[in-house]
């Protein structure tokens, strides 16, 4: 009795192999089977056959699809990677994230970020764009997530959040290969929002209700199980008199302090790096004092005062952790603004940390008698961005002994020569 070998139902059937035509190779087909009704793709790379539905019984659709699938095995082939990884929006992200905490392990990054991208991966972006091939992202889909989160009343700032996001996974897939080019991106229109400062008087309120905290004989005030004391009295007038940002005094170290003394005392600040150009800053004269009483409290406190030590809280030594440093100092400011009814500002601003930089840079705005270049420059930023943000609270009314003032002319002694010969 002859045995007839009856064909695995996977097995493409009879005429339905199909090719893609020119530019594309025979080894590239679609074809169909008995196991499925839906066209299926099938390729030889990297030494093995791959196949894939294309989900579709519609020969032109599953042409498309064939084309995609190939383009996606070129880069493949081209990157060595493997093949069983299809370039799917959430692997994209997720291989950014495996990226940034390799780095925050070696102290590049701030541990903070992933926390708060993955925050805004689950909570936005994902839901909107999880299963898609990171290839077929357009402008018209972020467009459209935008409109969804504009729909959901999200300010503004979230949203650009998420944008910026996008952006960076984006990037990162053109970096690995997924991406021939970058689509372009949508544009978010943002108010300016400037933060709170202090005015002269808040500024002595301000300083009074540190006084009184840190020097409570009553009581220990405690923010995280950690006692406020000196250094944060000291970090808020060093702040108000150095201009400098709160991710600059964070990583300030005595090494990068210069004391000069003369017919202007000041001190001569550089740092390691900056968010913006790193030139040196000139403080103001009180800075001087501020910082050698900083010293002596240090050194009555048994803490640190070598050159490569932080200013403070430096008994947090190592640099990947500086941010625990940022965080505290961040936590025990809001808890004296808040001790001192000055969280929000007159005009309903929230007063944080920067708040200090804005200060800084308005009492020169108010008191002082600089140009709006020199005082940029020495504060790390733009003329632009002063007009935009810092002087944003800025009336005419704060300065109304300078709209008032009027030169002195000189009369030369000829025109008075003259004048006394005219007639009376």
């Amino acid at each position: 009795m002859e045995v007839v070998n009856k064909r695995h139902r996977t097995v493409p059937t009879k005429d339905s192999i199909t090719r893609l035509g020119k530019g594309y190779p025979d080894k590239l087909c679609l074809y169909q089977s008995e196991a499925s009704p839906f066209w299926w793709v099938r390729y030889f790379t990297q030494g093995k056959i791959v196949k894939k539905t294309t989900k579709t019984t519609d020969l032109r659709l599953a042409k498309e699809f064939a084309k995609n699938f190939y383009t996606d095995m070129l880069l493949r082939e081209k990157n060595l990677l493997p093949i069983s990884q299809s370039p799917i929006f959430r692997r994209c992200a997720e291989s950014l994230i495996a990226e940034q905490e390799t780095r925050i392990t070696r102290g590049e990054l701030n541990p903070k970020l992933n926390v708060n991208d993955n925050s805004l991966l689950k909570a936005h972006i994902f839901p909107f764009f999880d299963k898609m091939d990171i290839r077929s992202i357009t402008y018209k889909h972020i467009n459209e997530f935008l409109a969804k989160l504009a729909d959901a009343k999200l300010a503004p700032a979230t949203q650009q959040k998420n944008l910026a996001l996008i952006s960076k996974i984006l990037r990162h897939a053109h970096r690995e290969g997924y991406l021939e080019r970058l689509p372009p991106l949508p544009t978010i229109k943002q108010q300016d929002s400037p933060r709170g400062w202090f005015s002269a008087t808040e500024y002595e309120i301000l300083k009074d209700a540190v006084r009184d905290i840190v020097h409570d004989k009553e009581q220990t005030h405690l923010v995280n199980r950690q006692a406020i004391t000196y250094e944060i009295q000291f970090l808020i007038w060093f702040m108000v008199n150095t201009f400098l940002r709160p991710s600059d005094v964070k990583l300030l170290k005595h090494r990068n302090i210069e004391i000069v003394k003369g017919d202007h005392s000041f001190l001569r600040i550089f740092t390691d790096s900056s968010k913006t150009t790193n030139r040196p800053v000139v403080s103001m004269p009180q800075a001087v004092t501020v910082y050698e009483g900083l010293i002596e409290n240090h050194r009555a406190s048994g803490k640190p005062i070598k050159k490569e030590d932080y200013l403070f809280f430096p008994e947090i030594s190592e640099e990947k952790d500086r941010w625990k440093a940022m965080d505290r100092m961040g936590r025990q400011f809001d808890y004296i603004v808040k001790a001192a009814n000055l969280k929000t500002s007159p005009t309903g601003e929230d007063r944080t940390l920067y708040s200090l930089r804005h200060t800084a840079i308005m009492f020169r705005l108010t008191m002082g008698d600089l140009d709006l270049l020199t005082l940029a420059r020495n504060a790390r930023t733009s003329v632009e961005m002063i007009e935009r943000f810092y002087a944003n609270h800025l009336t005419p009314e704060m300065n109304v002994a300078k709209i008032q003032s009027m030169r002195v002319k000189e009369t030369s002694s000829k025109v008075t020569k003259k004048s006394s010969k005219a007639p009376k």
